[in-house]
């Protein structure tokens, strides 16, 4: 049986995980700001409880990593490129 505690905890490692490898690829710094611990907070509330995924057009997903979920990629003040939240790549979707 798993319990609430065990399943936040897994979530937690999950995310940890993934933090980790990102770091040993190189795509995330080690250093933090307030927006990687927002970006983490949420992978840690979407891995206890997945949202319905918005996915985008392959032509408008991340060049680096493919990332297709709307809520991980961020239009930035330009209003013209997007910021995926998972490598940290800039980018116009659509070219």
């Amino acid at each position: 049986m798993t319990t609430p505690e065990f399943k936040i905890a897994d979530a937690l490692r999950v995310v940890a995980l993934r933090l980790e490898n990102a770091l040993e690829e190189g795509r995330r710094s080690t250093r933090i700001d307030a927006n990687d611990l927002l970006e983490t907070l949420l992978a840690v509330a979407d891995q206890l409880d997945p949202p319905l995924a918005n996915y985008l057009a392959p032509t408008e997903a991340c060049p680096n990593c493919g990332e297709r979920n709307a809520d991980r990629l961020i239009w930035q003040d330009d209003d013209e490129t997007v910021r995926c939240a998972g490598c940290g790549t800039t980018y116009r979707p659509g070219e």
